[in-house]
């Protein structure tokens, strides 16, 4: 029977599911809305569109057309702005439906919002202010600095993306001034690469402020002119960017009467069904299962929902074999030169749940030295007592994500080093050294 399958969102999620759904279960009428001008749309490479790296096409990579000839019923433009769930409804506001339509399947799909504090003289229609969490919101930030050549930019946030955007404008030939409300940047990365990604910034004449709070946005006839900080001092600018993190997109969902976790936090299980028969969610509108701690957390990444895409699209097809079993904290970003990645735990949180934490430190190489490579630092969290790792976090120019790759691989699974060092790693003196970081490990650990 053919069934009403509906997709709210249209982000890395929601249209991986739907590309899926057609080539599996082209019978059904897959219709997908959203409510900005763009589908198929990624994240992580706004900020180096921005600064005149990437082409547009990196962000948005396919048009709504090329989904329409695919057979998907895309919808741009159109807001989502109340569900039944009762009743297996829609209701949609747009120029080509607006109208109650039935679902079979709803799939939820909605994403997250940038968190903004209550900041006084706070208001979204100022100018020269801006959040990004969208490929409309980069769009809008790059056509404003090509038209207004804006001198200073101030960015509001030490995390990824606030430190990605801070050279985004810094490449535009903008004065930047980063503020950072903890005592260090990215705070959950082991220091010494906290203080190395500092010190990046600071030879690119990028000044950072820690320990400083905004709370005070300063216009003027309803353009940015300045800031305030906890501390009294004033910061003209022409930029403002508040990169302070995200949450989940629940506005919709709460009018609608959906029962939330606590701190209206949105679970589903490992077939990602929420509590409402045939409704399911992913992406950044979910909590995910942490695989070490077990603990619901927070994973806002793209290649999250498409792997989530990829399991909820064969449970539709009635198929559980796949399931989402969580996240463990894998990530990579770059800062100019310098790229770091890291997965697992950091020290504070392995020392919550293991009495034997030992930390140590690798070199790993891309390629013998004599090649003039410096290699990458890796810095190593580990279980004395079982002998296997907790995470693990890197720095170099090159390789860095690659190297974490194969101790995600160890974390999940939980290989003991031992097992480790058996493992059969290929050396090429242009492609790699004689020890791989995994088998240093061991000579590290067992001495």
């Amino acid at each position: 029977m053919k069934k009403n399958i509906i997709i709210i969102g249209g982000g890395a999620g929601g249209m991986t599911l739907a590309a899926q759904l057609i080539k599996t279960m082209p019978q059904n009428r897959i219709m997908l809305f959203d409510k900005g001008p763009y589908v198929s749309w990624a994240g992580c490479p706004t900020p180096y569109y921005i600064a005149g790296q990437l082409s547009f096409k990196s962000v948005v990579h396919f048009s709504p057309d090329f989904f329409r000839e695919k057979g998907i019923e895309i919808y741009e433009n159109h807001l989502v702005h109340k569900i039944n769930f009762k009743e297996k409804t829609i209701e949609v506001l747009g120029d080509k439906i607006e109208d109650t339509i039935p679902y079979d399947e709803l799939i939820l799909s909605i994403g997250g919002t940038p968190i903004i504090p209550n900041f006084t003289g706070y208001s979204p229609d100022i100018e020269g202010l801006f959040r990004l969490s969208h490929a409309t919101d980069a769009k809008t930030i790059k056509e404003y600095i090509e038209e207004k050549s804006p001198k200073k930019a101030i960015v509001i946030g030490g995390g990824f993306i606030g430190i990605e955007m801070a050279e985004a404008f810094y490449e535009n030939n903008i004065d930047v001034e980063l503020i950072e409300l903890q005592n260090r940047l990215m705070p959950k990365l082991p220091e010494d690469i906290s203080q190395e990604i500092l010190n990046r910034l600071q030879e690119k004449t990028i000044k950072v402020k820690l320990n400083s709070e905004l709370v005070e946005i300063i216009s003027e006839d309803k353009k940015i002119k300045s800031i305030r900080l906890s501390d009294g001092e004033i910061i003209e600018t022409d930029l403002l960017l508040l990169s302070i993190g995200i949450k989940p997109n629940i506005s919709l969902l709460s009018e609608s009467n959906f029962e939330f976790e606590a701190n209206n936090r949105v679970y589903v299980n490992e077939y990602l069904e929420t509590y409402i028969p045939n409704v399911y969610a992913l992406g950044d509108l979910i909590f995910n299962k942490h695989k070490l701690t077990n603990a619901m957390v927070y994973a806002p990444y793209g290649d999250v929902a498409d792997k989530q895409a990829i399991v909820l699209s064969k449970v539709l097809n009635g198929d559980k074999s796949l399931k989402w079993k969580g996240v463990s904290g894998s990530f990579a970003t770059s800062i100019f030169d310098l790229k770091i990645a890291g997965t697992g735990l950091n020290l504070e949180e392995a020392k919550e749940l293991y009495s034997n934490i030992k930390t140590t430190n690798l070199r790993a190489m891309p390629r013998i030295s004599g090649f003039g490579e410096k290699g990458v630092k890796i810095d190593v969290i580990y279980d004395d007592d079982k002998k296997i790792i907790l995470g693990a976090f890197a720095t170099g120019k090159e390789a860095v994500a690659q190297f974490i790759d194969s101790f995600s691989i160890a974390i999940t699974h939980k290989i003991p080093i031992d097992e480790l060092f058996n493992i059969d790693f290929p050396y090429s003196p242009t492609n790699s050294s004689v020890w791989n970081p995994l088998v240093a490990l061991y000579r590290k650990v067992y001495k």
